[in-house]
């Protein structure tokens, strides 16, 4: 008896299967999904301005912005920053897929004629709050170390594809500290 309805059993689910004609697909992560999103505007740029704060003292207040996807391959993203109408480096930006998840680097190597002086490496991995279009990176334990003041930095990334923008957004101790709206152009 155990035979027979086993047998049934499996008769249904090989019906339904058969009925169903596709296979079941792996839900994809929203890390991989964001990261798949931003590897389609590679060679892209998006120009625009900060936004936040409101002090026009600070660099990257009051003069244009322009981020330039410049790399992408399957494990890394590469996003320059460049400021006055494009004349000055500032950042890159890289998204890395690593064995503990998508991480974001923030490389200011270039950004000054003294390299020595330069804080750079600083960043973190993206927790479980993003989607396809939107990623959260709080600060990690290098940042933390290199830029103790930074333990409680949240980078957010966002690509609005019906408005064509790129969002950076940081804040500290759950307080705005700088924003950029970025819009998608064909340079």
């Amino acid at each position: 008896m155990k035979f027979k309805t086993f047998a049934f059993l499996l008769a249904i689910c090989t019906v339904l299967a058969a009925c169903n004609g596709e296979e079941a697909e792996e839900p994809v992560d929203s890390r991989d999904a964001f990261f798949n999103t931003i590897s389609a505007f590679c060679g892209d740029t998006f120009v625009g301005e900060g936004t936040y704060p409101d002090d026009p003292e600070h660099d990257l207040i009051a003069t244009e912005l322009r981020a330039h996807l410049s790399s992408c391959d399957e494990n890394s993203i590469h996003i320059d920053l460049y400021r006055n109408g494009g004349e000055t480096w500032h950042a890159t930006w890289i998204l890395e897929k690593r064995e503990a998840g998508l991480h974001l680097y923030h490389d200011h190597a270039g950004d000054r004629d003294d390299a020595e002086d330069v804080l750079t490496g600083y960043g973190g991995y993206a927790d479980d709050r993003g989607s396809a279009t939107r990623q959260y990176f709080p600060a990690d334990e290098h940042t933390a170390e290199i830029l103790p003041e930074a333990v409680t930095n949240v980078w957010m990334m966002e690509v609005n594809e019906e408005a064509g923008e790129f969002i950076y957004y940081l804040e500290r101790h759950q307080e705005p500290r700088f924003r950029a709206v970025l819009q998608h152009t064909q340079l």
